[in-house]
Protein backbone atom coordinates (compact mmCIF):
# COMPACT_ATOMS: atom_id res chain seq x y z
CA UNK A 1 0.00 0.00 0.00
CA UNK A 2 2.87 2.36 0.79
CA UNK A 3 4.42 1.67 -2.61
CA UNK A 4 1.15 2.59 -4.34
CA UNK A 5 0.94 5.84 -2.33
CA UNK A 6 4.50 6.77 -3.27
CA UNK A 7 3.84 6.02 -6.96
CA UNK A 8 0.65 8.09 -6.97
CA UNK A 9 2.32 11.01 -5.20
CA UNK A 10 5.30 10.88 -7.57
CA UNK A 11 3.00 10.82 -10.58
CA UNK A 12 1.07 13.82 -9.29
CA UNK A 13 4.28 15.80 -8.78
CA UNK A 14 5.52 14.95 -12.26
CA UNK A 15 2.25 16.10 -13.81
CA UNK A 16 2.16 19.34 -11.80
CA UNK A 17 5.76 20.19 -12.63
CA UNK A 18 5.23 20.70 -16.38
CA UNK A 19 6.93 23.73 -17.87
CA UNK A 20 4.92 26.93 -17.81
CA UNK A 21 5.87 29.84 -20.03
CA UNK A 22 3.76 32.82 -18.89
CA UNK A 23 3.85 35.78 -21.26
CA UNK A 24 2.30 39.07 -20.13
CA UNK A 25 -0.23 40.18 -22.74
CA UNK A 26 -1.89 43.22 -21.19
CA UNK A 27 -2.68 45.14 -18.03
CA UNK A 28 -6.03 46.73 -17.28
CA UNK A 29 -6.38 50.26 -15.86
CA UNK A 30 -7.17 48.78 -12.41
CA UNK A 31 -3.90 46.81 -12.41
CA UNK A 32 -5.10 43.33 -13.37
CA UNK A 33 -2.42 41.56 -15.42
CA UNK A 34 -3.42 39.11 -18.15
CA UNK A 35 -0.86 36.45 -19.10
CA UNK A 36 -0.84 33.58 -21.55
CA UNK A 37 0.94 30.25 -21.05
CA UNK A 38 2.67 29.89 -24.42
CA UNK A 39 3.58 26.26 -23.70
CA UNK A 40 -0.09 25.32 -23.17
CA UNK A 41 -1.36 26.29 -26.62
CA UNK A 42 -2.51 23.25 -28.55
CA UNK A 43 -5.06 22.12 -31.07
CA UNK A 44 -8.33 20.97 -29.56
CA UNK A 45 -10.23 17.86 -30.52
CA UNK A 46 -13.46 19.30 -29.11
CA UNK A 47 -15.98 19.68 -31.89
CA UNK A 48 -18.58 22.41 -32.04
CA UNK A 49 -21.70 20.71 -33.39
CA UNK A 50 -22.93 23.57 -35.57
CA UNK A 51 -19.50 24.40 -37.00
CA UNK A 52 -17.87 21.40 -38.63
CA UNK A 53 -14.55 22.40 -40.19
CA UNK A 54 -13.18 24.99 -37.76
CA UNK A 55 -10.06 24.19 -35.79
CA UNK A 56 -10.18 25.46 -32.23
CA UNK A 57 -7.28 25.76 -29.82
CA UNK A 58 -6.97 25.19 -26.09
CA UNK A 59 -4.97 27.68 -23.99
CA UNK A 60 -4.27 28.50 -20.37
CA UNK A 61 -4.41 32.08 -19.18
CA UNK A 62 -3.70 33.76 -15.86
CA UNK A 63 -5.35 36.84 -14.40
CA UNK A 64 -3.26 38.36 -11.61
CA UNK A 65 -5.21 40.83 -9.53
CA UNK A 66 -3.83 43.86 -7.69
CA UNK A 67 -3.50 43.41 -3.92
CA UNK A 68 -6.82 44.00 -2.20
CA UNK A 69 -6.97 46.22 0.85
CA UNK A 70 -8.80 44.84 3.89
CA UNK A 71 -12.22 46.33 4.57
CA UNK A 72 -12.99 47.15 8.19
CA UNK A 73 -16.12 45.49 9.49
CA UNK A 74 -18.80 47.96 10.48
CA UNK A 75 -20.99 47.05 13.43
CA UNK A 76 -24.22 48.37 11.88
CA UNK A 77 -23.86 46.51 8.54
CA UNK A 78 -23.23 42.96 7.44
CA UNK A 79 -20.11 43.96 5.55
CA UNK A 80 -17.46 41.35 6.22
CA UNK A 81 -13.78 41.98 6.66
CA UNK A 82 -11.80 40.84 3.62
CA UNK A 83 -8.81 38.79 4.70
CA UNK A 84 -5.78 37.98 2.57
CA UNK A 85 -6.93 34.35 2.61
CA UNK A 86 -10.27 35.16 0.97
CA UNK A 87 -8.95 37.64 -1.59
CA UNK A 88 -8.14 36.26 -5.04
CA UNK A 89 -4.50 36.78 -5.95
CA UNK A 90 -4.67 35.11 -9.35
CA UNK A 91 -6.92 32.90 -11.44
CA UNK A 92 -5.72 30.24 -13.86
CA UNK A 93 -8.23 29.53 -16.61
CA UNK A 94 -8.49 27.12 -19.50
CA UNK A 95 -10.12 28.50 -22.62
CA UNK A 96 -11.27 26.94 -25.86
CA UNK A 97 -10.62 29.56 -28.53
CA UNK A 98 -11.97 30.03 -32.01
CA UNK A 99 -9.40 32.09 -33.93
CA UNK A 100 -11.88 32.43 -36.79
CA UNK A 101 -14.11 34.92 -34.95
CA UNK A 102 -11.99 35.82 -31.87
CA UNK A 103 -14.34 34.07 -29.48
CA UNK A 104 -13.77 31.81 -26.48
CA UNK A 105 -15.45 29.32 -24.19
CA UNK A 106 -14.24 29.10 -20.59
CA UNK A 107 -13.72 25.41 -19.82
CA UNK A 108 -12.36 25.66 -16.29
CA UNK A 109 -10.77 27.94 -13.72
CA UNK A 110 -9.00 27.83 -10.37
CA UNK A 111 -8.84 30.92 -8.15
CA UNK A 112 -5.87 31.18 -5.78
CA UNK A 113 -5.18 33.30 -2.72
CA UNK A 114 -1.91 35.10 -2.03
CA UNK A 115 -0.58 31.97 -0.30
CA UNK A 116 -1.28 29.89 -3.45
CA UNK A 117 -4.13 28.04 -1.76
CA UNK A 118 -7.16 27.22 -3.89
CA UNK A 119 -10.12 29.45 -3.03
CA UNK A 120 -12.56 28.26 -5.67
CA UNK A 121 -12.55 26.08 -8.77
CA UNK A 122 -14.97 25.22 -11.53
CA UNK A 123 -15.05 23.00 -14.60
CA UNK A 124 -17.62 22.95 -17.38
CA UNK A 125 -19.76 19.86 -17.52
CA UNK A 126 -21.18 20.58 -20.99
CA UNK A 127 -20.61 17.51 -23.16
CA UNK A 128 -21.69 19.27 -26.36
CA UNK A 129 -20.86 22.83 -27.42
CA UNK A 130 -22.38 25.10 -30.05
CA UNK A 131 -21.22 28.47 -31.34
CA UNK A 132 -23.77 30.07 -28.97
CA UNK A 133 -21.66 28.88 -26.02
CA UNK A 134 -18.76 31.07 -27.15
CA UNK A 135 -18.26 34.70 -26.14
CA UNK A 136 -17.09 37.03 -28.90
CA UNK A 137 -14.47 39.48 -27.68
CA UNK A 138 -14.63 43.20 -28.38
CA UNK A 139 -11.78 44.94 -30.20
CA UNK A 140 -9.14 46.71 -28.10
CA UNK A 141 -9.88 44.69 -24.95
CA UNK A 142 -7.66 42.43 -22.87
CA UNK A 143 -9.72 39.42 -23.95
CA UNK A 144 -9.19 40.19 -27.63
CA UNK A 145 -5.46 40.72 -27.06
CA UNK A 146 -5.19 37.34 -25.32
CA UNK A 147 -6.98 35.59 -28.17
CA UNK A 148 -4.95 37.33 -30.87
CA UNK A 149 -1.66 36.46 -29.11
CA UNK A 150 -2.73 32.82 -28.61
CA UNK A 151 -3.76 32.48 -32.25
CA UNK A 152 -0.51 34.08 -33.51
CA UNK A 153 1.57 31.78 -31.30
CA UNK A 154 -0.37 28.74 -32.47
CA UNK A 155 0.08 29.70 -36.14
CA UNK A 156 3.84 30.12 -35.62
CA UNK A 157 4.18 26.66 -34.09
CA UNK A 158 2.12 25.13 -36.91
CA UNK A 159 4.33 26.78 -39.53
CA UNK A 160 7.47 25.58 -37.75
CA UNK A 161 6.25 21.97 -37.73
Amino acid sequence: MKRLSVLLAGGALAVSAHAVNWSKVSESPNGTIFSLDLSSIESSDINIIDEKSVENIMVSIRRTYPAQKPVEQKSDTKEAKVSKDAAIDHSDQQLLISCKDASYYKRAYVDYGADNKVIKSWQSEKPILTTKDFTITSPKTSGRKLIEQACKSYEKTQQAN
